[in-house]
């Protein structure tokens, strides 16, 4: 094998290498969180513990966190260091938000 050929062959295997990195990183990870208190890992379309259903721990002032408004019979609600939008009815997670830190005021 001669260098010229060599070296094409490095150029391609560095251009595929990237590319297949490059796609790995456009993939979103999928939505989760975990609760502190049960060590339980949560994801969209999982079954939460019925806490979360109880409009008690519903966080009231959603629009203020950053949060979309949630459907009827919703509620968002914190697990952890992220928000969760649960159903209230079957306690399904409908959406998970990351919690939005507001910069400190002066």
């Amino acid at each position: 094998m001669n260098i010229k050929t060599l070296m094409t062959c490095a150029a391609l295997a560095t251009c595929l290498s990237g590319t297949s990195l490059a796609a790995m990183a456009q993939t979103p990870a999928p939505k989760s969180v975990q609760a502190e208190h049960t060590n339980q890992q949560y994801k969209v379309g999982d079954t939460t513990h019925d806490l979360y259903k109880d409009e008690r721990v519903g966080i009231k002032d959603w629009q203020d966190k950053g949060l979309k408004a949630p459907q009827e019979g919703a509620q968002w609600v914190q697990i952890s260091d992220k928000y969760a939008l649960i159903n209230m009815e079957d306690g399904k997670v409908l959406d998970i938000a990351p919690v939005k830190l507001k910069p400190l005021s002066k």
